[in-house]
């Protein structure tokens, strides 16, 4: 079975919010350092993650060597309603720590709920091609909105996680 590789998620990423015209409504939760899977759950009655892939890459991830990950992608949905598209790199120690075939169960309630998790600054980033994602989604009003996305880096000793997550405008509604 031929797999499709993940969307690019090879975006301007920077350290502050400040450096990017993100709308105000946004701010608090692309900035909230807690887990969006708590956040997205507390203000939906039917959360659910739906996982549309997940499969080995050998791949080179923020400027490191090459390294052989599991990557997953999944959309988190609140009533229905598709909220953010996620994709996470874990690496094969991470596997190990249990965060591996997970299936639709939030990788935030794993990685928050082990404190030995550490976790790196957030990067944010608008995300200027939204053509894969426009696609991804079959929504093609995607790619006139302003679409902005996260990440960051989960870390215990040499198990890493990059989780990037990217905001559709229906997250307003939910939060």
């Amino acid at each position: 079975m031929l797999l499709k590789p993940p969307i690019s998620i090879d975006y301007s990423w920077r350290s502050s919010l400040c450096e990017l015209a993100v709308p105000a409504a946004l701010k608090p939760i692309l900035g909230d350092t807690g887990s969006l899977t708590a956040r997205l759950k507390s203000k939906s009655e039917d959360f659910k993650v739906l996982l549309l892939n997940e499969q080995p890459i050998k791949a080179k991830l923020l400027g490191n060597e090459y390294g052989d990950y599991i990557c997953r992608e999944v959309l988190l949905l609140c009533d229905d309603v598709i909220q953010v598209y996620a994709q996470s790199w874990i690496s094969l120690p991470a596997c190990e720590k249990g965060v591996e075939q997970l299936g639709e169960t939030p990788l935030g309630e794993v990685l928050f709920q082990n404190a030995l998790w550490q976790r790196s600054e957030l990067e944010v980033a608008e995300v200027e091609s939204r053509e894969e994602l426009a696609q991804l989604l079959n929504r093609s009003d995607i790619k006139r909105m302003p679409i902005f996305a996260r990440r960051r880096i989960f870390s215990q000793s040499d198990a890493h996680v990059m989780v990037c997550e990217v905001f559709l405008p229906e997250v307003l509604d939910a939060t």
